[in-house]
This record gives structure tokens, C-alpha cells and sequence, in this order.
């Protein structure tokens, strides 16, 4: 018993070292805007959440979750948010069209932050671990650009309240 007992304090010390911070590797594209943005560049020095979506059909779920999520933190000092739907597999003789559909949608305030990607998209899978292609999928970004939190799903109110403290805990600390 006197070895299991030292072996959970060893876990338990090391346990902050397991839950380290992973860095963002580099994600870009052009915003809606017309600007470029290389993520985690873009968002050094802020609290950041990205939303993936995959899917035509993620649309109701990324934005569900970015309205809930701008309404809470939208105008808070140190805060930003980026939607990023992810094109690559979009045919590129109709992704000209999908990127102006989606402008048309996406509201002019908005338009800087909203970046479509066009390329990375298995790397992208991976990083948000991927499983339900209809699915949003949230990145939680510390102020250096490191990645402390994953979620994914519809939006729910149960999942909502526990990003909404990660993201005020992430907050506390700039």
C-alpha cells in the first residue's frame, strides 16, 4: 500500500507537467476582410477562441456557439474570437462561390476574424481530435498563443458553462 500511495503523490506532482499547454501550430488564411491572419500570431496578448467547423452542416453549431460566446465576451478587453471554417475539401472550381456566400452571411464587424482555410485540413482533424464531421470545434488559446482547452459539439448550455470558466479563468490571469 506504502508504494501505491507514493506512486499517487509522484501523479499528483506531476500532474500540472502532464496538463502543460500545447502550442498552436500555425494556422492561416485570408479574412473575410481581405486581410491575412496567422493564428496564433493574430491572437498574442489576447484570451482567443477558434471555431472549426468541417461541414456545411457545422454551420448551425459554429455559430450557435460563436453568438453565445460573442455576447459574453465579445467587447471584453483582452478577449477575441475567430471562426474557421475549414474548405479545403470544398472542389476549387466552387469554393470562389462558397467564400462569397459566406461573406454575404457573415456580418461586416465580424468579417476580420472570419477566416476560411484552404489547406492543413487532416492536420487540423487531428488537432481538434475529430470525430463528428458536423460537429463546431473550440480551441481555447492562452494570451502567448498556447493551446489550454478543446471542446466539441453542439452547443449546450452544460458545455458552455464549463468554456465560459475556462475562458474567465484564462481571463483572471492576463
Amino acid at each position: 500500500m506504502n508504494r501505491m500511495r507514493r506512486l499517487l503523490c509522484v501523479f499528483i506532482l506531476c500532474a500540472p507537467v502532464f496538463a502543460q499547454a500545447t502550442p498552436l501550430p500555425t494556422v492561416e488564411g485570408e479574412s473575410l476582410a481581405g486581410s491575412k491572419v496567422v493564428l496564433p500570431d493574430a491572437a498574442k496578448g489576447k484570451v482567443a477562441i477558434l471555431i472549426f467547423g468541417f461541414t456545411k452542416a457545422s454551420k448551425e453549431s459554429t455559430k450557435a456557439w460563436a453568438d453565445r460566446i460573442r455576447a459574453d465576451f465579445g467587447t471584453q478587453n483582452g478577449f477575441t474570437l475567430y471562426d474557421l471554417p475549414v474548405l479545403e475539401s470544398v472542389p476549387g472550381f466552387i469554393r470562389g462561390m462558397v467564400i462569397s456566400s459566406m461573406k454575404e452571411g457573415v456580418p461586416e464587424n465580424q468579417r476580420d476574424h472570419f477566416v476560411p482555410i484552404l489547406k492543413n485540413e487532416s492536420d487540423l482533424k487531428k488537432l481538434v481530435s475529430y470525430k463528428e464531421s458536423d460537429d463546431a470545434y473550440l480551441v481555447l488559446l492562452d494570451t502567448t498563443g498556447q493551446i489550454v482547452g478543446r471542446k466539441h459539439g453542439p452547443f449546450s448550455d452544460p458545455m458552455y458553462a464549463q468554456l465560459r470558466a475556462d475562458i474567465q479563468s484564462q481571463l483572471s490571469k492576463k
